[in-house]
């Protein structure tokens, strides 16, 4: 799982399928080697989301693979 994006959402991703970046995201640009950890950060804003999504640009022999996904609030874990 390498060069994926995190995204963020109020739209539940169960009703209204999730689009590759058409939401608000940053991109993880680097290879990620096996059980290595991938932090994300996005820049400080006063919107607030719901739900966090994670993709992979899809293409042939691709896949997501992932053992545990940690959310922090602004330095506080949140509940995921």
């Amino acid at each position: 799982m390498s060069y994926f994006v995190a995204g963020l959402t109020n739209d539940d991703p169960q009703s209204i399928a999730p689009v590759y970046k058409q939401y608000h995201y940053v991109q993880y640009s680097q290879r990620l080697p096996y059980s290595a950890t991938g932090p994300v950060s996005f820049p400080p804003c006063n919107d607030t989301y719901r739900y966090v999504i994670i993709q992979n640009q899809f293409t042939v022999n691709s896949a997501i693979c992932m053992a545990e996904v940690k959310v922090f609030l602004r330095g506080k874990l949140a509940v995921v």
